[in-house]
């Protein structure tokens, strides 16, 4: 039996995609501790998995969708000294003898982790991997990367580095630098077809498409038509998804086009705050996703990773409206492909909403572009494969041990 030490900061989105990896090393017989933010504790414990929370930094929620995202999220970095000392803790104080880490790509000491436990250590990627021309982060990273950079020079972070490494033999790295996939093994959720620049990543670099497991949710609403009407699926996801405006746009746009629209507002909306909602929507604060997009013919999201990759895992045709961080790569990659079209978030309107959704209505090329994408997520073997690829690690842990090195994170390129 192995035990595996999984370890991850924040965000549904990066918890979502490991929930089948822990499944499915349960189901093989192997043991695993999840170290993840404390709200994550219930959806954890129900893999059977054994728990232990920190403290939960949370990304900004519930930006407007016209509000440009111009500040550095510099007080969540500042939590994240506490944050960093738990994981430490919780990790080196341990009496289980782990035979593997599996950290998030955003979880800067992972591999560093791996290093002192001298164990492999293996990235799991939420998004695109990273290289020197993806440029997965775009405008975004261009912009935080400095201001990263800045604030792991400061005399304030400098101490806490110091203070790391005395006490725990822990070397922090570069925060602008540190998020690239720099495990033994990195698993990416996609396959090598959507990723940019698929071809140029080596054989440490694991595409393994959509970690999609049955989430056995009850659907209290029917997605049945008499005459075979159009399906409509429209979700911003769990950050971005608190603005009226945009949902009143796409009652102005679709209330009366012959299609069926069923539209998540997040948790956190007052459906009440609706005056009128068309009779062909379907209005919830939290849909069960994969089941709507079994039988969805457009589905209009924000670009999430996870949601896109959905979206396209169901051969559903994309309309995007990038909002922040890999959002617009995301977008651009779909678009690149032929499986989708793209609004800027600014000039989101219910004319151009309406045409968007006709258009790929009435060109079958989307559909056939996204069947492509789909095909290719779908046989890149999910939580499976990605199981399969770590349990055999074993043949390399001589040479990690040995070699006590880092490999490094951009590998060479050719894209």
């Amino acid at each position: 039996m192995k035990k595996v030490l999984f370890i991850n900061v924040f965000g549904d989105g990066h918890i979502n995609p490991t929930i089948g990896l822990v499944k499915e090393l349960m189901n093989r017989g192997e043991k695993v501790t999840y170290i993840a933010g404390e709200e994550f504790r219930d959806r954890i414990e129900k893999t059977g998995a054994a728990f232990i929370g920190h403290k939960t930094i949370s990304p900004p929620k519930n930006r407007n969708l016209n509000q440009e995202n111009n500040k550095p999220p510099l007080e969540v970095i500042d939590k994240l000294k506490e944050m960093i000392e738990e994981i430490i803790e919780a990790t080196l104080n341990s009496n289980e003898k782990y035979d593997f880490i599996i950290y998030d790509s955003i979880c800067i000491i992972g591999n560093e982790l791996g290093r002192i436990l001298e164990i492999p250590a293996i990235c799991s990627v939420t998004t695109f991997a990273i290289n020197e021309k993806t440029n997965v982060l775009g405008g975004a990273f261009k912009e935080l990367g400095p201001k990263l950079q800045q604030f792991s020079s400061s005399p304030l972070f400098k101490k806490f580095t110091k203070y790391i490494q005395e006490k725990y033999g822990v070397k922090l790295p570069d925060l602008s630098t540190a998020f690239a996939g720099s495990g033994m093994i990195n698993i990416v959720y996609t396959s090598k077809y959507f990723q940019i620049c698929g071809e140029s990543f080596d054989e440490r670099y694991k595409f393994i498409g959509p970690s999609i497991t049955d989430r056995n949710e009850d659907m209290n609403f029917s997605l049945q038509t008499n005459d075979k009407k159009k399906l409509i699926y429209i979700s911003l996801g769990s950050i971005f998804n608190n603005s009226i405006e945009f949902y009143e746009n796409c009652f102005k746009a679709f209330s009366n086009m012959d299609a069926k629209i069923i539209m998540s507002v997040g948790k956190d909306t007052d459906i009440g705050i609706f005056k009128s909602i068309p009779s062909n929507f379907i209005v919830r604060n939290y849909v069960p996703q994969l089941e709507v997009l079994k039988q969805t013919d457009v589905f209009i999201t924000h670009g999430g990773m996870n949601s896109t990759s959905e979206g396209l895992y169901y051969n559903v045709p994309l309309v995007l409206i990038p909002q922040s961080v890999d959002q617009p790569a995301v977008a651009n990659r779909a678009v690149e492909l032929g499986a989708g079209i793209v609004i800027e978030k600014d000039k989101v309107t219910p004319e151009i909403l309406k045409q968007s959704v006709v258009k790929i209505f009435s060109d079958n090329k989307f559909r056939i572009n996204s069947e492509k994408i789909g095909k290719s997520l779908r046989e890149a073997g999910g939580y499976k494969k990605a199981i399969d690829e770590i349990l055999d690690l074993e043949d390399l842990d001589l040479f990690y041990s040995s070699s006590k090195t880092f490999l490094s994170p951009f590998p060479p390129f050719s894209c």
